[in-house]
């Protein structure tokens, strides 16, 4: 009789491997038109799982798109078991959709779907854009003779060398809002100044993952900073070739460090004269830096952008005069400037609309696509 019983315990205990196996090796086929084009598994959704900062049991579908190598997409078609396929334009589902790590989809309707095959209709607009925000870094260490990354995606997308660059983030700025503007002579700077260039951001499209990128010229997968949470990097960044090769840099940020700028003289903003945003005073400080002790290497950080679209929305009034004060900023910082300075300027991602305003962080072209402006002084 207890022979029997270990025997049963074999069999289930055995029956649980199997199962479990079972479960552990599902992969979904993704295609666009008739080829297949990568696979979605239970290992890549589970190692976000497992490395994220917050206790999840499923991740953003855009993030497995991302991974296998899109970045734009129209539509989505979703294939069940004796069920017809279903279409969805990926910017109406793309904020919200999630995929578990059994493989089932979550729509942002709350429908739950368990597809054998994924078939995606990319957009023709990354055939448009030529650079990305891994380039800006690349671009500087050419233009200030620095060492070159131990490793880089990123590639100089402007040949010129420079006493002095400068680099501006405007935060949150989505690309066509402020193409439409300048075109429309909403921004003098700008429109008298600047081409505003199509990049692309990383996904997600966040400050941290943007950030990271930007710095070191890398995509998350390799510089390790995968989304909300990760402040910092363990590979060598931009600022770290300048300090190493004996160049001095500043960087001027507003109330709050979004991500370490490590080997940079930081100079926090804050919201000294109570008007409840930072950008006054970000500018005030890097007019002052300007002024009296131009470093080789400098770091503005305009937020104010971010923070309306957040609160307003992109297509909002405030969101569009926020980005006018920022021109009207630009303008007298590059007035300021001295000779022989390269200028870049540029978004560490954009903002689409919401019912409670504007977000970001999708696989999105609102999210996205972002200006990048070089300009010479």
């Amino acid at each position: 009789m207890k022979t029997k019983k270990i025997f049963l315990i074999g069999l289930i205990f055995i029956f649980a491997l199997i199962l479990s196996a079972c479960q552990s090796n599902w992969e979904v086929p993704v295609h666009s038109g008739d080829k297949k084009r990568n696979v979605i598994d239970q290992e890549s959704v589970s190692f976000y799982i497992e490395i994220s900062q917050e206790e999840i049991d499923s991740v953003p579908l855009g993030q497995m798109f991302y991974d296998i190598g899109y970045t734009l997409i129209d539509e989505v078609s979703f294939i069940t078991e004796n069920q017809p396929a279903v279409t969805y334009t990926w910017d109406n589902i793309a904020e919200t959709t999630i995929i578990s790590k059994t493989g089932q989809i979550t729509l942002t309707d709350g429908t739950k779907l368990q597809p054998v095959d994924i078939v995606v209709v990319p957009s023709d607009l990354p055939s448009t854009i030529e650079f990305s925000i891994m380039d800006i870094s690349p671009t500087v260490i050419e233009a200030m003779g620095l060492p070159k990354f131990p490793k880089s995606a990123g590639q100089v997308i402007y040949e010129a060398e420079a006493e002095h660059v400068i680099m501006i983030l405007l935060d949150g700025t989505q690309y066509q809002k402020l193409s439409d503007m300048t075109n429309a002579g909403k921004l003098p700077f700008l429109g008298e100044k600047a081409i505003i260039q199509k990049g692309l951001t990383v996904y997600p499209s966040i400050s941290t993952a943007g950030s990271a990128a930007l710095l070191t010229g890398l995509p998350p997968c390799d510089n390790g900073v995968f989304g909300y949470g990760y402040r910092t990097t363990d590979l060598t960044t931009l600022f770290d070739l300048a300090v190493q090769g004996g160049k001095s840099v500043i960087a001027v940020e507003g109330s709050s460090l979004p991500f370490n700028l490590r080997n940079a003289d930081l100079i926090l903003s804050g919201d000294r004269d109570g008007n409840g945003y930072s950008d006054d005073n970000v500018y005030l400080n890097a007019m002052d830096i300007i002024q009296s002790r131009m470093p080789d290497l400098l770091y503005i950080h305009f937020h104010e952008i971010d923070d309306m679209g957040h609160t307003y929305g992109p297509d909002s009034d405030e969101y569009a005069s926020a980005i006018e004060r920022v021109d009207l900023y630009l303008a007298d910082i590059y007035d300021a400037l001295p000779e022989d300075v390269l200028i870049l300027i540029f978004a560490d991602h954009g903002m689409h609309t919401t019912q409670e305003g504007g977000n970001h962080g999708t696989l999105t072209a609102d999210d996205l696509i972002i200006p990048i402006i070089i300009l010479e002084k």
